[in-house]
């Protein structure tokens, strides 16, 4: 893993030194609604333009996902609440229920419905005849 970081940061590194040396030619920044202007080399205003449209995205990335790390953490404290009252309904249920010994028998199982216990039928209707 270390390999690969050095791998991707030793180019990259190189591009930016690279451009920073080849891009001194200073530029006038005018920051409009002021009355502010600025000499700054070329490179600079670049990788500053770069770094703040990373901030700001990384920023609003930020915000979008807190919502979801806010549904998640509701998420969680709801399952904790459910999961102690499945545990205390457990508890209850059986201390509630009596311990079946040998004598005791057990409640009947159902039967099946015989043909007296059924309601008649009527037949089924002929296609508009």
């Amino acid at each position: 893993m270390r390999y690969i970081f050095w791998i991707l940061t030793l180019p990259l590194t190189a591009v930016f030194i690279i451009f920073t040396v080849a891009n001194r030619a200073p530029v006038v920044i005018d920051f409009w609604p002021f009355e502010l202007k600025q000499s700054l080399p070329f490179s600079l205003v670049v990788l500053l333009s770069l770094l703040f449209g990373f901030l700001v995205g990384a920023f609003l990335m930020w915000l979008r996902f807190g919502m979801a790390r806010a549904r998640a953490r509701h998420a969680e404290q709801r399952a904790a609440v459910l999961e102690r009252e499945l545990e205390s309904l457990k508890r209850s249920h059986a201390t509630a229920r009596p311990h079946t010994t040998a004598g005791h028998n057990p409640p009947p199982a159902l039967s099946a419905p015989t043909s007296a216990d059924q309601t008649p039928r009527l037949p089924a209707a002929s296609g508009g005849r």
